[in-house]
């Protein structure tokens, strides 16, 4: 019964959340982290074991949003050059994120956190000005990317902290390098089958569709993968993200099914995790600590620094204008979604300490509300020159 009661509870801040975003004009995945804080602080609800487990389902079924988001042949079709400067934008990230964290002697963590670049934000800003502006066009690219780099890190991460450098960690890479090359190979094989027998897509997903066919399929692909990897040890999050990019990458057809599984996810589990995420910050605390404070705000210049330094090293001349570069920079530097995941594992497996987990929220919702207005700041001024 508690469980259903805190169900009731959160619901109606689920249906609340929209009309204050369009009130106060702030993205509706920050408020939903401070209507969770909120929730608790003021002793609405108290977070419970199950409502653990319904928020991870909701941020999984995130992740296999944001793999839904990603046709892998993309890159085949990418222009040489422009993944090259990709590539090399991503190197830029980590290696001053590393300068940062040895000279500053922080957590390793720091490494993966501060370069991270996430699809959640950036679909945010893709439903509102469409992907056809060369800035969003861009970012969408890098962070399809930069999802996939981050995934596989914290793989790494999660090994590293648990097992230490030794034969348990090398035994769990290769267990990763064996499972992502068993997902190529299967890929593979079914691009193979799909071109001999094309009506096998059909059967799979029929188009006249009264049984939600599409949705048991995809439904049932997401779960088993997730159920491979967590047999397998791996961090769950990859197998959410590789079942969305399947289903992106076989049945584009589908347009109707995308739209369905966004309205699902959107509508009840991400901003399920997004109220238990903000049912993990402490405000009293916070209140009480304005270090916390100090600390996520360093963590903002840090991350947007690094985007900026990035940015206008390599596509200044990608850009017609500065002020498409800088909207792009600021696009890259909100992985609201990927920074509090990130600061979930390094809390779960002892990287970081409570207060950097707290600060590393804190980073997630400032971003969230300074870049979004500075993104619709810079493309108010746009449109009047």
């Amino acid at each position: 019964m508690h469980d259903l009661f805190i169900l009731a509870i959160i619901t109606p801040l689920i249906v609340l959340v929209p009309y204050v975003s369009r009130l106060v004009k702030m993205p509706v995945a920050v408020l939903e982290i401070v209507f969770g804080a909120l929730g608790v602080y003021f002793g609405l609800f108290t977070p419970n074991p199950s409502f653990g487990m319904m928020a991870e389902v909701g941020f999984l079924f995130l992740m296999f949003l944001c793999g839904m988001e990603v046709d892998l042949y993309m890159f085949r079709q990418m222009n040489r050059a422009l993944l090259k400067k990709i590539l090399c934008y991503f190197g830029i990230l980590y290696a001053l994120s590393s300068t940062i964290t040895l000279s500053a002697k922080l957590s390793a963590l720091y490494i993966i956190a501060l370069p991270i670049v996430s699809l959640g934000m950036i679909m945010t800003l893709v439903r509102d000005y469409g992907k056809e502006l060369p800035w969003l066009d861009l970012v969408l690219k890098v962070g399809v990317l930069g999802e996939l780099i981050s995934i596989i890190l914290l793989v790494v991460v999660d090994g590293i902290y648990l097992h230490g450098l030794g034969l348990e960690l090398y035994k769990t890479l290769g267990i990763l390098l064996l499972f992502l090359g068993a997902i190529v190979a299967l890929m593979q094989i079914f691009n193979i089958l799909f071109w001999w027998f094309p009506g096998l897509k059909s059967f799979i997903m029929p188009t006249t569709d009264q049984a939600n066919q599409d949705i048991r399929f995809a439904i049932m692909l997401f779960f088993s993968l997730i159920g491979l990897v967590a047999w397998l040890k791996l961090e769950m999050v990859l197998g959410a993200f590789l079942a969305g990019t399947i289903v992106a990458t076989f049945f584009p057809h589908k347009h109707e099914l995308f739209d369905k599984l966004n309205d699902i996810g959107f509508g009840f589990f991400v901003p399920l995790f997004f109220i238990h995420v903000g049912s993990t910050l402490d405000l009293k605390l916070v209140l009480d600590n304005p270090k916390l404070i100090y600390h996520a705000c360093l963590v903002v210049c840090a991350m947007l620094g690094l985007h900026l330094v990035a940015s206008f090293t390599l596509f200044r001349t990608h850009f017609a204008n500065l002020r498409n570069t800088l909207t792009f920079a600021l696009s890259a530097s909100m992985p609201l979604t990927f920074l509090v995941t990130t600061a979930s594992v390094g809390l779960r497996v002892g990287a970081i300490n409570q207060n950097t987990y707290y600060s590393f929220l804190l980073a997630a919702i400032f971003e969230g509300v300074l870049f979004t207005t500075l993104i619709k700041a810079l493309m108010h001024t746009q449109k009047k020159a």
